[in-house]
């Protein structure tokens, strides 16, 4: 897609912002390096606040992805929606080409790297958020949901509740597998997944892929990946995701969809399993896609992706009417 698609998309943002009597505002915060983006959005009188994380991939602040040609605008739909209820949203962007994030030093940028940079970058996001009356809520999207477990668990850290949007259990390498598995799934047949567990074998060993899985379909996407983004996958594996989402004291949410590919909706079972006895809700919603678009029961898990209509605003109606019983 197009640079000036996406302009045309944060223009039309914007404007159903201003629609809103929503204020939104660009800031940028600096971790270790690397300038990052974020925008606000403020209602005349919030009555909380929310900061938003994002997920996997390289996705601007409005939740699309320049890079990959994709625009969901998920976050924007996101932030606007829960403004309409009264609530402040920051929604940052992700480092990576196109979003918007700037390198400063790249000496020091390299630490990006590491998964667990992200709980730093996501700091910068929540002292940036606000100070208004209400509860202040860490929500994260996907990959972002473990970021918000692990910045909740943070000493200081005054959150008075958890969001998991289309939050994984496993993982990366457990989720790309069952992706891999679902894109080779033939009838009767159980997909030979040889190939994709040999190559994680090896970057789980710190080695190059074995010869010939270069040009293999289960594999060519990792082959293509530099060793950094290599780097950053294995420091992700090594997350005990349900040990996190475990250790989170604040109430939590659970939002999610039926009809998402990529984390399917047994993840959220399995999170709230690990909860045990802490104040946990559901809220999960059949027909939605990891976008919380609309989709048909069958559409290929590709062109689910590529869906551009808004996200269903019954997310952000859940979500506040949630917040809304959080005590401060």
């Amino acid at each position: 897609m197009a640079v000036a698609a996406m302009t045309g998309l944060a223009a039309a943002t914007e404007n159903s912002a201003q629609a809103l009597d929503l204020k939104e505002t660009a800031g940028t915060v600096v971790v270790k390096g690397v300038e990052i983006p974020y925008r606000l959005t403020m209602p005349d009188h919030p009555q909380g606040a929310i900061l938003l994380i994002p997920g996997s991939l390289f996705s601007d602040v409005d939740g699309n992805y320049p890079a990959m040609g994709l625009a969901p605008h998920t976050y924007a739909d996101l932030a606007r929606q829960l403004g309409a209820k009264g609530y402040a949203v920051l929604r940052m962007a992700k480092i990576g080409p196109g979003t918007g994030s700037r390198t400063i030093d790249p000496a020091i940028a390299a630490i990006h790297n590491d998964f667990r940079t992200r709980i730093d970058v996501a700091a910068a996001g929540w002292r940036a958020l606000p100070r208004v009356s209400g509860p202040r809520v860490i929500a994260g999207h996907s990959e972002g949901a473990v970021v918000a477990f692990l910045l909740a668990a943070q000493p200081g850290i005054d959150a008075d509740g958890v969001v998991s949007l289309s939050g994984p259990s496993q993982s990366i390498y457990a989720i790309m597998r069952d992706q891999v598995a679902t894109l080779n799934a033939k009838p009767g047949l159980e997909p030979d997944l040889t190939a994709f567990d040999a190559a994680i074998a090896a970057f789980r060993a710190g080695q190059a892929l074995p010869p010939g899985l270069a040009a293999n379909p289960q594999t060519m996407m990792l082959a293509s990946m530099p060793p950094t983004a290599i780097a950053y996958l294995n420091s992700v594996d090594q997350e005990d995701v349900l040990k996190a989402v475990a250790k989170v004291r604040q109430p939590m949410l659970i939002v999610q969809g039926g009809r998402d590919f990529s984390v399917p909706a047994r993840h959220a079972d399995a999170l709230a399993q690990a909860r045990k006895r802490l104040l946990t809700e559901h809220a999960f919603f059949p027909e939605l896609t990891h976008f919380y678009k609309h989709a048909p029961a069958n559409l290929p898990p590709m062109q689910a992706m590529g869906i551009a209509t808004d996200s269903d605003p019954a997310v952000a109606e859940a979500i506040a009417r949630w917040a809304s019983r959080l005590r401060r």
